[in-house]
């Protein structure tokens, strides 16, 4: 792949040939054979860079890796890159094995990727997809078609039904192996199925007062839907941990939670906890209806539509109407003072008959309520339009998500929510009860862009998208995919100027506390001012219709003035603004370099001034030593004479002599000591010689010298004559 200098027409390369991509070339061969749309569809996912749509002509599951296509741009021309795309057959088909017999409507993949969730309003299915090994990661190696193993949900209970509708499927979060399917059916049911064996639910929860007969109770039923006691959509909300009063041993973790918001048609919202590992909760009571400050007569809307939980800090429920009305609700904790008044206004006299509801620790509060400007030209929608909503989540940004109806995409950003989450995230003492409403309560409000109008006004037909994904990748970048009506691809680049700002780092944090508010305000960058300025209420959208959109010659010059109209309040006049204001800060940065550079002289001039003052001080220093060693010296032999002058000794001298005299007489007793030792040494040496001379040994005289021998020769004979006697006695006792 060719390296570009500009990393920026690389990525506008590959959003401008994703439409001729032969899988959306393939999407509209079959176009013509399909029926007329009228309601929006999700019929297009990507998840890490692999796109899945879904061909309802042939029933089918297209994929292809986006990262493929950089291998296919060598050129800066978009026409050359279509055809190299239009001569390869990059994408693989997935067939089903058992290809359902009703209308996909939604797909929508597992959070591990490994299975894709097929749904329409007659019925569901679940596809395993095949494993990834060869050179570029695709599926069984890179074999053009493969057949899928599929499995079909409830296909009997479906079947057996024929007023029941599939109102709403999405995978459970909370499965450890990702194959439990959560289904909210007509019949004011949820139902929890297991893939390994779809015809039984393994979970069942009432969300009214039907009875197990509904399809024998047509009447019931179109009652209960004109009173809007039917649950129609339904999100998950973040992990919790389950608030039990028993004490549980300390080595086994709490179970873990997974909340369900349910809407139902008269706007009331309804909390069902859940838990595939907690017995207890396979048949949970349902908690409801959610208070909502301040209240509404007409509950914010009798026709709500979907629901969108953000899973932010504190929670942020999105409920949107048919008629083009969404509710921002964020979920705090409800006081005991609302349990009397734990229902809403429409629903009071309804939900409660015959049937057993919970109170709820939670409330709802409704902080703005935004209406889209659905078409282009027309601003009064008749009361009898319905214009059904599906709210897609951002996974870039918490803080902004996507609407999608008949007549286009909508994106919504709530601003706000960055600034109460960072006020709930940190620790604030000695605040008032009122200081969170006084947060909540700032005039600030969501922005609201425009993206894609696929109806410019009432008098055309519904052109709903058929699917929205977005694309989060550090090769791809950020963008938005639509499938139109036409199954054209749209691309859209995104800039999440809303990002929440990474948490700070521990070494950091003492040191904002510690900065004024005022020091934070001029903190600000200046790019983010610009940004503010150039931040548009309304915008131009994208139009793209269907092939039968056709408007007259006064709807298009209305079109065409609308658009000027916003171009010239949205973005020249903006545009003039930030240009002043920069304007403005590029002289305000001269003057100021002006100073600074004055001042830079300034500082020079002083610098030299400041080293020849101090070559001449360390000079000075140096003749102030000499002098002063000169100085000391002859002080001290001053001092010496005048000592030696002076006639009357000093202390020291007194001292000395005294210590001299002390000296003297020891010198005179020692020698008076070493003459006694001397005379003890001559006397001891006298003593010594007489003692060796009496102790000498006597000699014998000569008379004892002869009697002596005379002695000794006798004592020998008679020896002799003893020896002899017993060697004769010897021989003879031998004989």
């Amino acid at each position: 792949m060719a390296a570009f200098p500009d990393e920026d027409l690389r990525l506008e390369l590959w959003r401008k040939s994703l439409n001729a991509h032969p899988v959306f070339e393939s999407l509209r061969s079959y176009d013509k054979h399909e029926p007329q749309r009228t309601e929006p569809e999700n019929l297009l996912v990507v998840q890490e860079g692999q796109l899945f749509a879904w061909d309802s002509g042939e029933s089918r599951l297209l994929t292809m890796n986006l990262k493929d296509l950089l291998d296919y741009i060598h050129a800066d021309d978009v026409h050359s890159c279509n055809r190299r795309l239009q001569e390869v057959q990059a994408f693989q088909k997935l067939l089903c094995t058992n290809t359902p017999r009703f209308d996909i409507e939604h797909i929508e993949l597992s959070t591990t990727g490994r299975h894709v969730l097929l749904w329409g309003t007659k019925g569901a299915s679940v596809m395993t997809l095949p494993r990834r090994h060869g050179q570029f990661g695709q599926f069984e190696g890179g074999k053009e078609q493969i057949n899928c193993r599929t499995v079909i949900l409830a296909e009997r209970f479906f079947m057996s039904s024929g007023t029941l509708r599939l109102l709403q499927a999405a995978w459970y979060p909370g499965s450890d192996s990702d194959i439990h399917v959560v289904l909210l059916t007509s019949d004011n049911t949820l139902r929890v199925y297991d893939v390994t064996s779809p015809h039984k639910p393994i979970q069942c929860h009432r969300l009214g007062e039907y009875s197990t007969s509904y399809s024998l109770s047509a009447n019931r039923s179109t009652f209960e839907v004109a009173l809007g006691d039917i649950a129609v959509a339904f999100d998950f909300g973040p992990v919790m941990e389950e608030p039990t009063k028993i004490e549980r041993r300390s080595n086994a973790p709490p179970p873990l939670l997974y909340p369900v918001y349910i809407l139902k048609g008269n706007g009331d919202v309804f909390l069902l906890k859940t838990s595939l590992s907690e017995p207890r909760y396979v048949h949970t009571n349902l908690q409801g209806p959610l208070t909502m400050h301040p209240p509404a007569e007409d509950n914010y809307g009798l026709d709500a539509c979907s629901i969108l939980c953000l899973h932010t800090s504190p929670i942020v429920l999105v409920v949107a109407t048919s008629g083009g009305i969404l509710h921002h609700c964020i979920v705090l904790t409800g006081d005991d003072e609302d349990d009397n008044d734990n229902h809403s206004v429409t629903s009071a006299s309804i939900s409660d008959i015959g049937s057993v509801r919970g109170k709820s620790d939670f409330a709802l509060y409704v902080y703005e309520s935004v209406e889209l400007s659905l078409t282009v030209l027309s601003k009064d929608y008749p009361e009898d339009t319905a214009y059904p909503i599906l709210l897609h989540k951002d996974p870039s940004s918490p803080c902004q998500y996507y609407c999608s109806h008949s007549a286009g995409v909508h994106c919504v950003t709530l601003s706000w929510l960055q600034k109460l989450t960072h006020y709930c995230s940190s620790e604030y003492e000695g605040n008032e009860e009122g200081s969170v409403m006084d947060v909540v309560n700032q005039d600030e409000s969501c922005t609201v862009a425009h993206m894609i109008c696929t109806k410019p006004s009432e008098s055309c037909p519904p052109a709903p998208i058929l699917g929205l994904t977005v694309v989060a990748d550090h090769l791809l970048g950020q963008a938005l995919l639509c499938r139109t009506s036409t199954n054209d691809c749209i691309v859209t680049p995104l800039k999440n100027d809303e990002m929440p700002p990474p948490p700070p780092l521990l070494s950091e944090e003492d040191t904002h506390e510690s900065e004024s508010s005022l020091k934070q305000l001029s903190s600000e960058p200046f790019q983010n001012r610009i940004r503010k300025i150039l931040l548009r209420n309304v915008s131009n959208p994208i139009l793209k219709g269907s092939s039968k959109t056709s408007l007259s010659p006064e709807e298009s010059f209305d079109l065409v003035c609308s658009a000027t109209k916003v171009l010239r309040e949205e973005y020249i006049s903006k545009q003039d603004l930030a240009r002043d204001d920069i304007e403005k800060r590029v002289k305000i940065l001269q003057q100021q370099k002006e100073l600074q550079k004055t001042d830079l002289q300034d500082c020079n001039r002083l610098k030299e001034e400041i080293h020849n003052q101090a070559q001449q001080i360390a000079f000075r220093h140096d003749d102030a030593l000499e002098k002063q060693q000169d100085l000391l010296e002859r002080v001290g032999a001053a001092l010496h004479a005048l000592q030696g002058q002076l006639p009357v000794l000093s202390e020291a001298e007194q001292n000395l002599q005294k210590e001299m005299t002390d000296m003297e007489q020891k010198v005179e007793q020692l020698k008076d000591s070493l003459k006694k030792v001397k005379l003890k040494d001559e006397y001891r040496r006298k003593k010594m010689q007489e003692l060796d001379k009496k102790e000498q040994s006597p000699s014998l005289s000569q008379g004892q010298n002869r009697h002596l021998k005379t002695l000794l020769k006798e004592e020998s004979d008679t020896i002799a004559s003893l020896v002899k006697e017993i060697k004769n006695l010897t021989v003879a006792v031998g004989h």
